[in-house]
């Protein structure tokens, strides 16, 4: 937590889509509405200023946010093509691993990486899935929180611990650590309405759950039963399913 104090985040002048970051650049955006923020930053900090219990506030930040903020269902999802590029090759390193296959990634095989110590481990996957791009850091931040989650309580890297639950698990947490860290940018200084440090990360909290109940229940279904039927690609193309639907359920917050 905590990442929303250095936050300062895009402008309503910003395009909607960074180039490098489109899901789909052969079909044009629109220039974005003029203070497109607004709304979701004044709820955000509303949000939070109330102590950050308030879930129809957070709701309703997070409706203004898929609506407005981000030009809504069919633009919003496209700001994700990165992150879901790397979720791709995320799972295709993940699942070469659980086979005792090559990874195809410099550096990484179960020769260089199995018995190190875990958190060795996950930052020498982090550093060669990370792309170099202006979402490099929030990817980063995102694979190192889903490695750990998803290999809590394992001392030492083994790959026979990598089962097709831990794949699944590990990418509905990629997901949601995503969409978070990019609405944490987007909402500038809506923390900074926090009465003290413990409100401002108590508000984080609530928000990074909702964000996590949203990908679970969107995702998950798209992966429980069929890790061993996909491949990096589909894992992509799941990604970006999951980011749309869970935009068409945020734009139907009320303000």
């Amino acid at each position: 937590m905590g990442t929303s104090s250095s936050s300062r985040g895009p402008g309503s002048k910003s395009p909607l889509i960074p180039p490098w970051a489109d899901s789909d650049p052969d079909t044009p955006q629109p220039q974005p509405e003029e203070q497109r923020f607004r709304g979701f930053r004044t709820q955000l900090g509303q949000f939070v200023s109330g102590g950050g219990s308030d879930q129809a506030k957070l709701r309703s930040a997070l409706g203004k946010y898929a609506r407005g903020a981000t030009g809504g269902g069919t633009i919003g999802p496209r700001r994700f093509g990165a992150v879901a590029n790397v979720g791709g090759a995320l799972f295709d390193a993940m699942a070469a691993l659980r086979d005792g296959q090559h990874t195809g990634l410099p550096g990484i095989d179960l020769g260089t990486i199995n018995g190190l110590p875990t958190d060795v481990a996950i930052g020498m996957l982090v550093q060669a899935l990370v792309p170099v791009n202006g979402d490099a850091e929030r990817i980063r931040v995102a694979l190192n929180d889903a490695l750990s989650e998803a290999l809590v309580g394992q001392e030492e890297f083994d790959f026979n611990n990598i089962t097709d639950d831990v794949i699944a698990d590990m990418m509905v947490a990629y997901l949601c650590e995503s969409i978070f860290e990019q609405i944490i940018l987007d909402s500038r200084d809506a923390f900074a309405k926090a009465q003290d440090p413990g409100q401002a990360d108590r508000a984080e909290q609530a928000m990074r759950a909702l964000v996590c109940s949203a990908a679970d229940k969107h995702m998950a279904p798209l992966l429980t039963g069929n890790i061993r039927t996909l491949n990096g690609r589909m894992v992509r193309d799941v990604q970006m399913r999951a980011i749309r639907d869970i935009w068409a359920e945020w734009e139907g917050y009320e303000s």
